[in-house]
Order: C-alpha cells, then sequence, then structure tokens
C-alpha cells in the first residue's frame, strides 16, 4: 500500500523478497517441515490508501477498531483486482516512505474482501520491518497462529524480562529464536510422545534432543498447578538457532492462565542481573529445577 502523503517510490517486489523467502524458509526449519507457509504476494503495483498515513493514530497503543479500519480501507482499496479466495491470513506491507506506519501489529478479528473471502487473521507491517528483517512476519504469524507475546507490554513493548532472546515471540532479533519447545508443542510440531511428563513425586531421568533438531524427546513438563508447569528443553547451535551464544538446558515456567505481554513463559536466568548477551541468558542451570519445583 501507499499513501497521498506517502507516495511509494520502492519495488513491491523487493518489499516482498525482503520478507517472504527468509520467513518460509524459518518456519520449514522451525516446524521440522510440518508448516509451508506460502505467501501469494500481489507485486504488480502499491494500492493508494484512502487517508494520509498520519491520519490513523498509527503507534503503540492503536486501538483495535483504529487497526481494523486501517484494514478495511486497503481491502477496499485492493477491491477485485486481488483473488482473496483461500486467504488463511493477510499480510499488508506499506511503502518504506509511510514513516507514520511505524510498527507491525496482528488483527485477530476476521474481516471480508470484496470477493466476499472472509479472513480470519491480518497482520499490518510496519517500518519495524526495516530493522527486524523477515523474521517480524514470523514473529506476526506467530499470532496469527494463537501464540503470545513474550515481551512485557509494561515497558512498552522494549522490556524483554520474561524470555529474553529466547524465543521468536519475545525478542525477535535475539541469537537464539528458535520457538520453544512449548510453543512447538502448541503447533503440533511436536508430537505428543515426544513429551516427557512427570506426573508423581519421586526421581524420573530423560534424555532430551535439541529443540532445533527433529525426532526424539523435546521436552520434561511438571505440572504444578490447574495452569501452571516448569518444562525443561534442551537448545543447541543449530538450525535457526547457529547464531546462539550459549546452550545447554532451558529451564522455564509457563502458565496458562497469564495473559500476553505479562509472562505467560518465564525463563529462568542462571545468573540474574549478569545481563547475558543481546537478551540471551546464561542456561547452565544446575540446581534450578528443584528449586523450581520446591517454591511450587
Amino acid at each position: 500500500m501507499d499513501f497521498p502523503d506517502a507516495p511509494a517510490d520502492d519495488s513491491p517486489a523487493a518489499l516482498r523478497d525482503r520478507l517472504v523467502p527468509e520467513s518460509t524458509h524459518w518456519f520449514r526449519t522451525a516446524s521440522f517441515g510440518k508448516l509451508n507457509l506460502i505467501v501469494n504476494a500481489d507485486t504488480s503495483r502499491f494500492h493508494r490508501m484512502p487517508r494520509s498515513s498520519d491520519s490513523y493514530g498509527y503507534q503503540r497503543g492503536l486501538s483495535a477498531a483504529a487497526h481494523q479500519q486501517y484494514i478495511e480501507d486497503a481491502v477496499r482499496a485492493v477491491g477485485r483486482s486481488v483473488d482473496f479466495r483461500g486467504t488463511q491470513a493477510l499480510y499488508i506491507v506499506p511503502t518504506k516512505r509511510a514513516s507514520a506506519i511505524s510498527f507491525s501489529p496482528t488483527f485477530t478479528g476476521s474481516v471480508t474482501a470484496a470477493d466476499g473471502t472472509t479472513i480470519p487473521k491480518t497482520v499490518t507491517f510496519g517500518q519495524d520491518m526495516y530493522s527486524w528483517g523477515a523474521k517480524v512476519l514470523n514473529h506476526e504469524t506467530g499470532h496469527a497462529m494463537g501464540l503470545p507475546d513474550l515481551y512485557s507490554y509494561a515497558s512498552g513493548g522494549s522490556g524483554h524480562p520474561f524470555a529474553g532472546g529466547w524465543d521468536i515471540m519475545g525478542l525477535i532479533s535475539g541469537p537464539s529464536p528458535d520457538m520453544t519447545a512449548w510453543h512447538k508443542w502448541k503447533q503440533h510440531w511436536i508430537g505428543d510422545e515426544q513429551v516427557d511428563c512427570v506426573d508423581g513425586p519421586g526421581t524420573s531421568t530423560a534424555t532430551l534432543t535439541p529443540v532445533e533438531r527433529p525426532g526424539g524427546k523435546k521436552m520434561t513438563v511438571v505440572k504444578t498447578g490447574p495452569t501452571r508447569a516448569v518444562v525443561a528443553e534442551v537448545r543447541s547451535k543449530q538450525g535457526n538457532d547457529a547464531g546462539a551464544c550459549a546452550t545447554g538446558v532451558l529451564i522455564y515456567t509457563v502458565d496458562t492462565a497469564t495473559a500476553s505481554g505479562s509472562g505467560p513463559i518465564r525463563i529462568q536466568d542462571a545468573r540474574p542481573g549478569s545481563g547475558g548477551v543481546h537478551g540471551q541468558w546464561d542456561i547452565r542451570v544446575s540446581g534450578q529445577l528443584g528449586s523450581l519445583l520446591a517454591d511450587s
């Protein structure tokens, strides 16, 4: 899309190439080949929005109503020039000149295209895609698939006290952005048979394979309440985590009753206050699992 106050001087094909090839490869790797994301991009031209880019109130705190208006304006501007049949998620990409369209939220309500197609989820990209790169598509598509934000809303989106750089739903640019085993299990990329459940007192032993690699047991889950659990998984320097600056056993708590942006997953830092490396904490966690279970 472009705007009356921000006519495009870039290329739709270049925008597609910035976002699509890398992100679809990332999903194939993260899902062990189970998710093949197909993005049909209309690169014929930019479609002109009916209002100026700065009239949409596009900033953190953007209301659902304003967000829906933006999407509906875009869909109307495209009209019947695009066949939306079969679309499960819509991606709306603005010209780089539209600096007022600043960030990339996901709209989880449905919209109806001119051809009558009901589209259940929409991602509207913003200028942050020029800093985050293709991984912003992976993060926002994660929301379209039902995954929460793992960063803190209290910090205006800039704080990462809960998960650091250990999941793309947290710090997108983190050195280990592959999804946690818990999120891969929710997406059915990891099967129930790959989850080791501890459901009683005593001592047990589990052999886990790295979350980045297909096959084998992927996580041990200890239920500690109706909505809470402690999880152990193994992270390595492979696949989407090839740039990892720490490897080993990752321990975290899950609370399915905790809202997005409030820490539904909280990874345990073995050296609190050290700062880690680019949001990635030390995961030498000797003794932490027993301590967490005792606290629970």
